[in-house]
């Protein structure tokens, strides 16, 4: 195991310092992003947990460091339970749906799309939902229905969401009422 993957796995953490350390090391020493695949992989709960917040902070520096490996990234929301995981993955999915929507195929997007919706109605944390309510507006670019369910939605749970959720999900209304 080389210098950066030890680090990766073994003293990366979720502070920001350490991430950017760690971002500075994996792009300085041309490291490959099938490696960092290979460890998330490989490691255990708590690992995956950083590793997924350190692919989330580089991705908002450097998402096509991550561009031929979206699909990867998609796949891990199929099962993925851990909220901080699921925070970590939205957040992905928004700079892939912001700066590279175009470069996602119509199946990655129906995945996104399925996802993000189960996320939104079932028990995920706020962080979680508020991505998603996110990634479902970029998504309303491409098909019309994901804003008409999406609105139907909002409006259904937006009474008992806390303030952090409404202020997203206001923003996206507004947008929607001036289309």
């Amino acid at each position: 195991m080389d210098s950066i993957e030890n680090f990766l796995l073994n003293k990366l953490d979720l502070r920001l310092s350490n991430r950017h350390f760690a971002k500075e090391q994996i792009l300085k020493n041309d490291f490959k992003v099938d490696q960092l695949i290979d460890l998330i992989h490989v490691s255990d709960a708590r690992q995956k947990v950083h590793l997924l917040c350190f692919c989330d902070t580089l991705s908002r520096e450097d998402l096509l460091y991550f561009e031929n490996h979206f699909q990867f990234f998609i796949d891990l929301s199929k099962n993925e339970t851990n909220e901080t995981n699921k925070r970590s993955l939205t957040n992905l999915y928004i700079g892939m749906l912001k700066f590279a929507r175009n470069k996602l195929t119509n199946d990655q997007k129906n995945t996104l799309t399925e996802v993000c919706f189960m996320w939104l109605l079932n028990e995920s944390l706020v962080a979680t939902k508020s991505n998603c309510i996110t990634c479902l507006d970029f998504l309303s670019k491409d098909y019309q229905w994901i804003a008409d369910e999406l609105k139907a939605m909002i409006e259904q749970i937006y009474p008992e969401m806390p303030v952090s959720f409404q202020s997203r999900a206001r923003k996206i209304m507004e947008k929607t009422r001036r289309k």
